[in-house]
C-alpha cells in the first residue's frame, strides 16, 4: 500500500501522539514514584516487622523471668497479675496484626521477617500460659498445694 498525503498526515499525528515526549516523560515519572513509594512500605513493613520481633521476644523473656520471682507477698503478686493483663492485652493486639498484614504476606512479602515475627508471638503467647499457670492457676489448685506441701515436708 503506497501512503497518500492524508495518511501519512494521519500516521505522523498518530504516532506523534503516541510516543509524546511530554506525555511519556510524565507516565515515566509518575510510574518511578509509585515503584519508591511502594519500596518505601515494603521497606517499612519489613522495618516494623523486625522490631515487633525485638520486642515480643524482650516481653517473652521478662515474663519466663516472673516465672521465677518469688512471691513473698499480696502486692508482688498483683503486680505480676498486672503486667500479666497487660502483656495478655499487647499480645491480642499483635494476633489481630497479624491478621490484618496476612494478605500481604501471602504475596511474598516481607515473608522472612513476618515469619520471625509469626514465631516471636507465639513465645509470647507460650510464655504468657507458662507466667498465667504459675502465679494464677497452679497456686488456686488443691492438688498443686498438696503436691507442693508434701514435698516440703520431705525436705
Amino acid at each position: 500500500m503506497i501512503a497518500t498525503k492524508p495518511n501519512i498526515h494521519r500516521l505522523t499525528q498518530g504516532l506523534r501522539k503516541a510516543v509524546s515526549t511530554t506525555a511519556t516523560i510524565k507516565i515515566v515519572k509518575d510510574q518511578k514514584d509509585l515503584v519508591s513509594s511502594i519500596s518505601l512500605a515494603i521497606n517499612k513493613l519489613q522495618a516494623g516487622l523486625t522490631r515487633k520481633t525485638a520486642s515480643a521476644k524482650t516481653v517473652s523473656t521478662y515474663l519466663a523471668e516472673l516465672t521465677w520471682v518469688d512471691i513473698s507477698d499480696e502486692k508482688v503478686r498483683e503486680t505480676i497479675v498486672g503486667l500479666l493483663d497487660s502483656s495478655q492485652i499487647w499480645y491480642n493486639l499483635e494476633l489481630e496484626y497479624i491478621e490484618t498484614i496476612q494478605p500481604v504476606i501471602i504475596n511474598g512479602i516481607a515473608a522472612k521477617e513476618f515469619k520471625a515475627y509469626k514465631e516471636s508471638i507465639e513465645e509470647l503467647g507460650e510464655a504468657i500460659s507458662d507466667l498465667k499457670s504459675a502465679v494464677i492457676t497452679l497456686p488456686s489448685s488443691k492438688e498443686f498445694n498438696d503436691a507442693i506441701n508434701e514435698l516440703s515436708n520431705l525436705l
